[in-house]
């Protein structure tokens, strides 16, 4: 080869290791920029699936109890909805503490609770001892009734937008320190996990 060829092939080989280096350095860039991926996600949505399949089961029960018809008599929607739990129960007989509020999403989700009371300023966390008196004082069982001896108080508004979102059919309750999973027409207790919320 000649001489003249071999300074050609050297620039050549020069021109493409900057070339090279450039598209590295550009990825890596890109890869940088890129936000961190979210430690919660794959936790919420393996929550999300959970309530989904609790929904399909809910679905075929009201499928065979009919629509909710609000213009029938307040006595005819109680039977309606103490129909309801009853299918559902007898549908997920085997339903236990933890289906839906597994391990993982209960470490979570007790986490972001003790977090946001932990910002509470002073008067607020007060105004908060005085609420906890209020609440009710049961022990939660999965697939049971929610007691309709107790009132529902009224659910934390800055606690809410942290919890994984529910379909409009299921909400959040505080019980004590737990956490509960509530069916609201048909008043059953879906799941619940302890210590979720401090004393």
């Amino acid at each position: 080869m000649s001489l003249e060829a071999l300074h050609h092939r050297g620039r050549f080989g020069v021109v493409a290791g900057i070339v090279l280096l450039a598209l590295t350095t550009a990825c890596k860039g890109e890869s940088d920029s890129k936000p961190a991926a979210n430690p919660t996600a794959p936790v919420f949505d393996d929550f999300a699936k959970r309530v989904e399949k609790y929904m399909e089961v809910r679905e075929q029960v009201e499928d065979s109890v009919g629509d909710l018809d609000p213009s029938k008599s307040q006595a005819e929607i109680a039977t309606r909805a103490t129909t309801l739990a009853a299918g559902i129960i007898a549908a997920r007989p085997e339903a236990k503490p933890g289906d839906i509020f597994t391990t993982e999403a209960a470490t979570v989700i007790a986490t972001l609770i003790k977090q946001e009371y932990s910002r509470r300023s002073e008067p607020v966390q007060e105004t908060r001892e005085d609420a906890q008196e209020e609440l009710p004082d049961f022990a939660p069982k999965v697939n049971s009734l929610y007691p309709t001896t107790y009132p529902l108080a009224t659910f934390p508004p800055t606690l809410l937008p942290l919890l994984p979102p529910l379909p409009d059919k299921l909400e959040y309750r505080i019980v004590q320190h737990y956490l509960v999973l509530r069916d609201i027409e048909a008043n059953i207790i879906v799941d619940f996990m302890p210590n979720a919320v401090p004393v």
